[in-house]
C-alpha cells in the first residue's frame, strides 16, 4: 500500500508493439496493462505516460500502451479527485497535429477532475532524450513491455537514479522496429535481478517464469496483481531501509493512532522492531520541493519527561534522524485556548526544577529550550502562510471525517483549524487544578500549555544535536471539567498539522 500521506508515487509502463506483431499478443498486452492500471490504482498509486499519436496496426490495433492507460484511469475514476493519478507528459505541437478530437477530450476530462496533471516540454526542445528524461524525473518504478531502443533507453535512466525497474517477456517487438526493449532488460534480470530491484530482486527472479505473458500459466488478472505487488513491494522495501528525515513521536495509544492516519500507514500494517523492541512504521512522504521524506513513527507507551527522553535518545541513536517532531494532546490555559486548537511550541519551559532552601522556602529554577533557528524559520514561514496551510488542512480534516462539535460543556470549541506558535510547559504533574496552572506564568508569562514530554524530548535531542519539535492539540484546560471526546480530535488536529509541515514547511 502506498504510504505517501496525500501523494501517489507513478509508475511508468514504457513499451509499444511491432505493426506486425500477432494480433493475440497485441491484445493480450492491453488486457496486461488495463489490469495493471486497475492494481495500481487500487494501491494508491498513479502513473507518467507520454502522450502523441496512437499507432495502429491493420487490424486497427493500438501500439502504444499510454492511451490504454489513461481510457483505464478514466473509466475507474469517474468523480473528482483529491489528488492526480496521471502525470501527463507532452508538447503542445503533439496535442494540436497528433491528437485527435477524442484524446483531447480524455486529456480535458482528466485534468479538470483533478486525476491528470500535465507537464508540457517546450515544441523546441521535444526529442526522445528530453521526453525519457521527463518521464524519468516524474517515476518511482518502471514496468517495460514490449518496445525497442526508448525502453532500453528509460530503463538505463530509471537505474542511474537507483529505481525498480520489471520486465516482461512478451514477444511484441516494438512500434519503431527498433531493437527488443523489454526483452532485452528480462534476459539482464534473470543473470542479475539485484541491478533492477536492489531490495527484493532475489525473491522477485523466483516468481518471474511463473508471471510470463508469452505462455501465461494464469490468467492475466492474476500475472498482473502479482507484477503489482513485486514493484509495491520493492519500493515498500526501499522505505523501510531509507534513512530517517523525520523521526514522529508520540506518548499515548490515541495519539500514535493520529499520527499513523495522518501519515499514511494503515490501522493494520504491522510495526517493525528495533533491536530493543520498540515498535515503529515506516512512511515516505512526497515534498513540495520534489524530495522524499522518511518518517518513522514510534511511541512512549505512557506520559511523562523521564521516559521521553530516555526513549527519544535510544531512537535517535537508531535511526539518526534531521528532524524529531512530538505530537498529542495538551492542557491549554482557559480564556487564552479553545478545545481542538493546534499549538506550535515557541519555547518549552520546564518548571520542575527546583532548589530547596532553608525555612521551607523552595525556589523554581525552570529550564527553557526554544527551537533551533532553521526550524524557527521553518515555523515563521510556515505560520506567514496561512491561506493556503489552512485550505490544506482542511482539505486533511475532511478527508479524515475530522469533525468538531459546535459546543462543549468543558468549554469553547476551537473554530480555526490553523495553528499558532505557543510557550508550553512541561513537568511530571498531570494538571488538575486552574490555580496551579495559572502559577506557572510566574515562571514565565507567555506559558499558556501545559504538558508531560516536551522537556524530555528536548533534552535528548539537544544532547543528540538533533533539531526538534512540538506540536500539540488542545485537549481540556487543566482543570475538572474535562471532556474526554477531546482526546482524538486534539490528536488527529495535531497530527494532520504535521503532516502538512513535513511536507509544505520544512526545510532541506
Amino acid at each position: 500500500m502506498n504510504q505517501s500521506n496525500s501523494k501517489p508515487r507513478y509508475f511508468l509502463l514504457a513499451g509499444s508493439a511491432s505493426a506486425s506483431a500477432e494480433a493475440t499478443s497485441v491484445d493480450r498486452a492491453h488486457e496486461f496493462v488495463r489490469e495493471v492500471t486497475k492494481k495500481v490504482l487500487e494501491a494508491g498509486d498513479g502513473f507518467v505516460v507520454y502522450t502523441a499519436s496512437e499507432p495502429v496496426n491493420a487490424a486497427m490495433q493500438p501500439l502504444i500502451f499510454d492511451w490504454t492507460i489513461l481510457r483505464e484511469i478514466d473509466a475507474c475514476h469517474p468523480a473528482q479527485a483529491t489528488s492526480p493519478r496521471v502525470v501527463i507528459v507532452l508538447a503542445e505541437r503533439h496535442r494540436q497535429a497528433s491528437m485527435n478530437p477524442e484524446q483531447r477530450a480524455l486529456i480535458a476530462r482528466l485534468s479538470l477532475r483533478g486525476l491528470a496533471k500535465v507537464d508540457v516540454i517546450p515544441d523546441e526542445v521535444v526529442t526522445g532524450g528530453n521526453v525519457g528524461d521527463a518521464q524519468a524525473s516524474h517515476a518511482s518504478a518502471m514496468l517495460a513491455l514490449g518496445g525497442g531502443k526508448g525502453v532500453s533507453d528509460r530503463a538505463y535512466k530509471m537505474m542511474k537514479l537507483g529505481l525498480p525497474v520489471y520486465p516482461m517477456d512478451l514477444k511484441i517487438g516494438a512500434n519503431s522496429e527498433d531493437g527488443e526493449g523489454a526483452l532485452v532488460v528480462h534476459r539482464k534480470f534473470m543473470s542479475a535481478p539485484l541491478s533492477y530491484l536492489s531490495h527484493t530482486g532475489a525473491e522477485a527472479v523466483s516468481k518471474t517464469p511463473a508471471l510470463s505473458l508469452e505462455e501465461p500459466a494464469v490468467p492475466i488478472p492474476e500475472i498482473a496483481a502479482h507484477v503489482v505487488a513485486i514493484l509495491e513491494n520493492e519500493l515498500a522495501a526501499e522505505a523501510h531501509a531509507a534513512p530517517t528525515d523525520v523521526l514522529v513521536l508520540t506518548a499515548l495509544p490515541i495519539e500514535l493512532n493520529a499520527a499513523r492516519m495522518a501519515f499514511g500507514i494503515d490501522e493494520e500494517a504491522p510495526a517493525a522492531k528495533t533491536d530493543i523492541g520498540q515498535n515503529h512504521w515506516r512512511a515516505q512522504i512526497q515534498t513540495n520541493r520534489g524530495t522524499l521524506a522518511t518518517c518513522t513513527i514510534a511511541t512512549f507507551g505512557t506520559a511523562g519527561n523521564v521516559d521521553a527522553a530516555a526513549i527519544t535518545a535510544a531512537l535517535l541513536m537508531e535511526f539518526k534522524p534531521k528532524l524529531v517532531i512530538m505530537i498529542g494532546i495538551a492542557a491549554g490555559m482557559r480564556d487564552k485556548t479553545a478545545l481542538g486548537d493546534v499549538v506550535i511550541a515557541d519555547r518549552v519551559v520546564a518548571y520542575e526544577g527546583a532548589a530547596l532552601l532553608e525555612g521551607g522556602r523552595t525556589e523554581s529554577r525552570p529550564e527553557i529550550y526554544r527551537p533551533d533557528f532553521s526550524v524557527q524559520q521553518d515555523i515563521a514561514n510556515y505560520l506567514a502562510s496561512a491561506r493556503s496551510a489552512t485550505a490544506r488542512i482542511d482539505s486533511a480534516r475532511a478527508a479524515q471525517g475530522l469533525v468538531f462539535p459546535e459546543a462543549s460543556g468543558a468549554g469553547a470549541v476551537s473554530k480555526r483549524s490553523m495553528p499558532q506558535a505557543a510557550t508550553i510547559g512541561s513537568g511530571e504533574k498531570l494538571l488538575r487544578d486552574p490555580e496551579k496552572f495559572r502559577q506557572l506564568r510566574d515562571l514565565h508569562g507567555k506559558v499558556e500549555v501545559a504538558e508531560m514530554e516536551a522537556a524530555g524530548i528536548f533534552t535528548a535531542c539537544t544532547q543528540h544535536s538533533v533539531p526538534s519539535l512540538i506540536i500539540r492539540g488542545i485537549s481540556d484546560f487543566g482543570d475538572t471539567k474535562k471532556d474526554n471526546t477531546f482526546h482524538d480530535l486534539a490528536s488527529r488536529a495535531a497530527a494532520i498539522v504535521a503532516a502538512d509541515l513535513v511536507v509544505f514547511g520544512m526545510g532541506s
